[in-house]
């Protein structure tokens, strides 16, 4: 595989933790906790994208916008019947229930459509040629989509009421309350537009792979260390996060350590060293790891 392919496939896989890192750190920042359920709203919108496209035989394009809402009004239901009756109740308690409620959502979607492997198209492209490596449309479609999808969250952020909002909250969210800002009506808002993102994020992932009931519990892992590798909490650290360990699973499998034991051929231990593509995850732990130890608080995190 050429170095261009295997950047390729670094950014892609980046992009897609990005735009599902964002809810997370999103309600970390304001709520408080690590909310594992935020993963399998992942496989939610992957499935409810292939309910209204393959089963109803929907339009693409209003499949995914129906899914992505549906998505992030289930967020909205949840918050109000469990975590709203947690507020007070610590960082624990509410991330055991998360926990709890990720398990029951992935069984959820087995028991509705079974555990068999779907994907969207029946048919396989082979890509075009860009730069010695081969891209799909619907991964140029991806590229594209996520970039507009986190400018479009920059300007909500920075330009908006709503944005101004959601970072006051996220400071300090008793401090918003005395200056009249309706807390509780920014934490419905922020479950909806991360829950929406992680949707779309699903059936980004099953657009070009596949979705599969399990797909956002194996996204636990590389998800957290995005966030945690961008700096708990900052929003921009965790989209940063995600294209570094997105980069970095992706070259860990390229290359071949062979000449970094061997000391540049100084000495010959070894012929070939290389990262099983089954330890691809791994990569995520030992990169956050690497970072945590030159920088604590993250990329972009403050101490």
């Amino acid at each position: 595989m050429l170095i261009s392919q295997t950047l390729l496939n670094g950014l892609l896989r980046g992009m897609q933790l990005a735009i599902v890192s964002v809810g997370l750190t999103m309600i970390f920042k304001i709520l408080g906790f690590a909310n594992f359920a935020h993963v399998s709203l992942v496989a939610i919108g992957g499935f409810l994208v292939y309910l209204f496209y393959i089963t109803v035989n929907m339009n693409l394009g209003v499949s995914v916008l129906l899914a992505c809402t549906l998505t992030g009004i289930i967020a909205v239901a949840i918050d109000r019947v469990v975590f709203k009756r947690m507020r007070a109740a610590g960082s624990v308690t509410p991330m055991i229930a998360s926990l709890g409620l990720s398990i029951a959502m992935r069984n959820g979607i087995r028991a509705i459509w079974g555990s068999t492997i779907r994907s969207y198209e029946e048919m396989v492209s082979p890509g075009i040629e860009f730069l010695g490596a081969r891209i799909t449309i619907p991964q140029i479609w991806i590229i594209g989509i996520v970039a507009t999808s986190m400018l479009s969250f920059h300007f909500l952020l920075q330009k908006t009421k709503l944005g101004k909002a959601m970072r006051a909250t996220s400071d300090n969210l008793a401090l918003a309350q005395s200056r009249g800002i309706e807390t509780e009506k920014v934490i419905m808002y922020t479950w909806f537009i991360g829950a929406s993102f992680a949707g779309l994020g699903g059936f980004l992932i099953g657009w070009d792979t596949q979705i599969y009931p399990a797909m956002g519990f194996d996204m636990v892992i590389p998800v957290f260390c995005a966030v945690l590798l961008g700096g708990i909490g900052n929003v921009y650290g965790a989209m940063l996060g995600a294209m570094v360990l997105g980069c970095a699973e992706n070259l860990a499998v390229f290359l071949d350590f062979a000449n970094i034991i061997n000391m540049g051929g100084i000495i010959n231990l070894v012929d070939s060293v290389r990262v099983p593509i089954q330890y691809k995850y791994g990569v995520s732990f030992v990169t956050l790891v690497i970072i945590l130890l030159l920088k604590p608080s993250g990329i972009m995190g403050k101490r």
